[in-house]
């Protein structure tokens, strides 16, 4: 390899850390203090950087935003394929288990599924390029899966994107509930148990409604 060409991977690598540091940095804002608590000003003294610089990267307080999110999207959505990729059995049982990867992710970090899930983007003027790229997969790889299972006879419903989309509702909700401050900080209820016991009661149910399909 030239030195020009070692220059400018170098390069790339060293912009590609700051990103990564400044999608860091601005998650962790977000999570703390909500979309609204957020400012780039904010952001740029966290990082120690001069807002001119930040500009450079991220041009928006909704562009970082979706960076986030294209970032963790990213991350759960390979997790997803490689549940798809390695699966041996029937799509009824691929469903299930993506229906328990979403739940185990939701437990892992509830602030970060929040985020990615049920929180609206900071509002902007313009739509930005990294805004204007990102694309969620994982609902597509739920109606993959669906389509899949209607089309081998396993499931009798052909509206497979409404069936999609009710799956997908049913483990959003059950992520919802225990996320209220119902459940709160407290890791077991004594009428209800505790958070893994209603994950597997609704895991339990899912199962029966898709074997009954």
């Amino acid at each position: 390899m030239s030195k020009n060409k070692r220059t400018r991977a170098r390069s790339v690598e060293a912009k590609e850390k700051q990103l990564q540091r400044i999608i860091k940095a601005g998650r962790e804002l977000f999570l703390k203090h909500g979309p609204e608590g957020v400012s780039m000003r904010k952001l740029a003294q966290k990082l120690n950087m001069g807002q001119a610089s930040l500009y450079t990267y991220i041009s928006s307080k909704r562009e970082l935003w979706f960076a986030i999110l294209r970032n963790d999207f990213g991350k759960f959505e390979l997790g997803m394929a490689k549940i798809m990729q390695d699966h041996k059995g029937n799509y009824k049982e691929l469903l299930e288990k993506i229906a328990q990867f979403y739940l185990e992710f939701a437990r892992e970090d509830e602030k970060r599924y929040k985020m990615m899930f049920q929180t609206q983007a900071p509002q902007a003027e313009r739509t930005g390029l990294l805004e204007q790229q990102y694309d969620s997969k994982s609902i597509y790889y739920l109606n993959e899966i669906v389509q899949k299972a209607v089309d081998v006879g396993e499931i009798k419903e052909k509206d497979v994107g409404k069936l999609s989309f009710f799956i997908w509702g049913i483990v959003h909700g059950t992520v919802s509930v225990v996320q209220t401050e119902f459940f709160g900080d407290q890791e077991q209820i004594p009428e209800y148990g505790n958070i893994e016991d209603y994950h597997q009661f609704a895991l339990k149910y899912i199962r029966k409604m898709l074997i009954e399909m």
